[in-house]
C-alpha cells in the first residue's frame, strides 16, 4: 500500500498465470488478433464513447489496440471473438484468454482489497466489489515516427482504478516517479498502476503516476492491459470514513464516462495537451479548483 499512495505503482511478482499461457498469449494468440483485416476490426466500433472496443492507428500514432468489455464474463469474450471470426469464432483465443483473465482478475481483486484494508474501510468492499467492472486491451506498436525521442505514447494517466500491464521481452512502459525520474518497468512482470477513480475512491490517499511508452527499438511490442473501472451508472466518491478535518474532500463526486467524455472534449483535450502536467481531474469536479465549472451533473 505504500508504494501505491507514494508512487502509485509497483511491480506484482505472480506466478499464477504459467508460462505457457504468457507465450502462446504473446506469440500465436495476439499475433493472429492484429492479423485480422481492418475493415473486420472496425467493425467493433458501435458506442459513442471515445477511445471504444478498437483504436485504429492515426497520424503520430503507431498503435493499434483492440478492448474486451466486460472481461470477466464468458459471455463479453464469445461475442468479441465472434465479430472477429466470423461465423465459429475462435475457440483457441477464448480458451487462452479467458484463462489470462481468470488470474489477472484474481490479482486485481487482492490489489483492491489490499487498498481497502489498509485504508480500515472494510465495511465498503461489498459495495465496491458491486461497482467494479473489468476490461481487457491488447496493444500493438510499431516503430516510433519520432525516431528521436523513441516516445511511442505520450505521457498521460490512467483513468480508472487499477491497470494491470503485462509487456513481455522488452521495456517500453516509463513511469516518471515524485522525484522527476524516468523509470522503465521490467519486462516479464505485472506493473500495477492505480488511476484516477481510486484516487478520487480514496480522498485522494493514492497517488496515480504520469507514464508514457518509450520504445527501444523499432521492433513490435506488445502488451495487454487489465483494467478495473466503476460501472458507468455509479457515483464514484470517497466514503465517509476517509473525509475528516485532518481529510477534507478533494473531489466531487462525479460518473466514469462523464469524465471520459470531458477528456475527450474540447475542454479537456486543450488543457490536457497545453497545460503541463494538467490535474485534469481536479480541474472536471476538484473540491477547491479555479474549474470546479466544467463538471458535468
Amino acid at each position: 500500500m505504500e508504494a501505491l499512495e507514494t508512487q502509485g505503482f509497483f511491480e506484482a511478482v505472480y506466478d499464477d498465470v504459467s508460462s505457457e499461457t504468457l507465450e502462446e498469449l504473446f506469440g500465436p494468440v495476439l499475433k493472429e488478433l492484429f492479423g485480422v483485416p481492418l475493415d473486420v476490426k472496425m467493425i467493433m466500433n458501435h458506442s459513442d464513447m471515445p477511445y471504444e472496443a478498437y483504436a485504429p492507428r492515426r497520424p503520430g500514432c503507431n498503435f493499434e489496440s483492440l478492448k474486451v468489455d466486460d472481461a470477466s464474463s464468458d459471455s463479453s469474450l464469445s461475442n468479441f471473438v465472434a465479430l472477429l471470426w466470423p461465423p465459429n469464432g475462435n475457440p483457441h483465443f477464448c480458451e487462452v484468454v479467458g484463462t489470462y483473465i481468470g488470474k489477472i482478475r484474481e490479482l486485481e481483486t487482492m490489489m483492491r482489497m489490499m487498498v481497502v484494508e489498509a485504508l480500515g474501510v472494510e465495511k465498503e468492499w461489498e459495495s465496491l466489489e458491486k461497482s467494479v467492472v473489468y476490461e481487457l486491451r491488447m496493444t500493438e506498436y510499431d516503430a516510433p515516427e519520432n525516431q528521436e525521442t523513441m516516445v511511442a505514447m505520450s505521457t498521460h494517466l490512467d483513468i480508472n482504478i487499477i491497470t494491470i500491464l503485462r509487456q513481455q521481452k522488452g521495456q517500453g512502459l516509463e513511469i516518471l516517479t515524485k522525484d522527476g525520474k524516468q523509470l522503465f518497468a521490467p519486462p516479464n512482470s505485472f506493473s500495477v498502476i492505480a488511476g484516477e477513480s481510486l484516487k478520487a475512491w480514496s480522498n485522494g490517499r493514492v497517488s496515480t503516476p504520469p507514464h508514457r511508452v518509450k520504445m527501444l527499438n523499432n521492433e513490435k511490442r506488445h502488451t495487454i492491459q487489465f483494467r478495473s473501472h466503476f460501472k458507468n451508472g455509479c457515483i464514484i466518491q470517497a466514503p465517509e470514513k476517509l473525509v475528516d478535518q485532518d481529510y477534507p474532500q478533494v473531489y466531487k463526486p462525479y460518473k466514469y464516462p462523464d469524465y471520459v467524455k470531458f477528456l475527450f472534449s474540447k475542454d479537456g483535450w486543450v488543457l490536457n495537451k497545453w497545460a503541463e502536467n494538467a490535474d485534469t481531474l481536479k480541474a472536471y469536479c476538484g473540491v477547491e479548483g479555479e474549474n470546479d465549472g466544467m463538471m458535468k451533473a
